[in-house]
């Protein structure tokens, strides 16, 4: 499902860029108040229709048998963020950088 926002539209030269940092506005009015009292001084800015995705309305979730136990510092992660296949206990992203180097020094 597509929504419908308003954001600022300027024409930098060889197109017409949205200016992210001013933020979005969900009505058109909202969008050219901003302009009025904050950019008045300003030329060259006008308000421009965005459509959006919706996000997913299914959020991702892991089950709790799914998440990996990390055997160095006993926190849970997801699955990628595990690695369970180069060494012989599952390590985590985090503690992988120090578990390689006392690997290599050992």
């Amino acid at each position: 499902m597509k929504k419908v926002v308003y954001g600022l539209m300027i024409n930098s030269g060889d197109a017409d860029e949205m200016l992210w940092d001013h933020g979005i506005w969900e009505t058109e009015e909202a969008a050219n108040e901003y302009i009025e009292n904050e950019m008045s001084t300003i030329s060259g800015v006008w308000v421009g229709e965005l459509k959006v995705n919706d996000a997913i309305p299914e959020v991702a979730e892991y089950d709790a048998e799914e998440m990996v136990e990390c055997a160095l510092c006993g926190i849970e992660y997801n699955p990628e963020d595990v690695n369970t296949h180069d060494y012989d206990e599952a390590v985590c992203i985090n503690c992988e950088p120090g578990y390689k180097e006392n690997m290599n020094i050992a």
